[in-house]
């Protein structure tokens, strides 16, 4: 399986850089993915015209599978009104085709309006859980804007997922293969008890911190291995990471995910 993983494009302001956001799209096209996931921050301002924007160059990625969230700019000014419009649904999940079946990719909005910080909420805990348990057909990929684990070269660790340490559980709990987010404009990836966290960098703004360029993800997700290279639109590629497909861990966490973390799992029957 074969995702490109793009965020932050964020249209509306003069560090939107159009000639990478193109580069990416024909650099897209030509590596023909099963997926593109848009991890959010479409916009800079949440305006119509700015999703309208985004939204005529993310129609010319030729994937049939294109998943696109909100990211914490998208909900400014009541912007997730004009992303329901153009985008639909803010939280969906999706199943992908793949050479050895099928991929489900969960896509949550962790988005609250006018806030930086990004929250999947309790509300939402026993929809993820039923989309995911059991899950034995692919691949199982979680979709979220903000960062559940803190990044690396980005100064002082704020806006994070503030449910963090409660989602982070569930994902283990159901085995989720990667999650993949964007937020902090940084690339890195963090392997926790087998869940894999992808972050991608801003695609095509200058909005970066330090000496980070402009990018975005590839991700090649074999039978036995898990390949992330980094690509700087129109300038090439690097490695991100790599692990092998069924995560390698000695650790056991014994009690039971209802101590720490409960929901009502009889609304998931059927």
């Amino acid at each position: 399986m074969r995702i490109v993983q793009m965020s932050d494009i964020h249209t509306g302001t003069p560090l939107f850089r159009p000639e990478m956001l193109d580069a990416a799209i024909e650099e897209t096209n030509a590596l023909a993915p099963d997926l593109v996931a848009v991890a959010g921050d479409l916009t800079t301002e949440g305006y119509r015209w700015e999703f309208e924007e985004a939204k005529s160059y993310l129609d010319r990625i030729e994937c049939p599978n294109v998943v696109v969230i909100m990211g914490n700019h998208d909900a400014k000014n009541v912007g997730y009104r004009h992303f329901e419009d153009l985008f639909g649904l803010r939280s969906r999940s999706v199943t992908v085709p793949i050479p050895e079946g099928e991929a489900k990719v969960v896509a949550l909005d962790s988005t609250k309006p006018d806030l930086a910080e990004g929250e999947v909420g309790r509300e939402n805990y026993a929809w993820l859980d039923s989309e995911l348990r059991g899950w034995d057909r692919g691949p199982r990929i979680a979709m979220v804007h903000h960062h559940i684990l803190a990044v690396p070269g980005t100064g002082r660790d704020r806006n994070n997922l503030r449910d963090a340490g409660d989602v982070m559980a569930i994902l283990r709990e159901l085995k989720v293969d990667m999650v993949l987010s964007g937020h902090r404009h940084v690339p890195y990836v963090w392997s926790v008890s087998g869940v894999r966290i992808i972050h991608s960098g801003t695609v095509s703004s200058l909005r970066v911190r330090g000496i980070i360029a402009p990018s975005y993800n590839v991700i090649e997700f074999g039978t036995e291995k898990v390949a992330v290279n980094l690509r700087r639109p129109g300038e090439g590629e690097e490695p991100l990471a790599s692990f092998s497909r069924q995560a390698v861990t000695t650790s056991e966490v014994f009690p039971e995910l209802e101590r720490f973390v409960r929901y009502d799992k009889a609304s998931m029957q059927g």
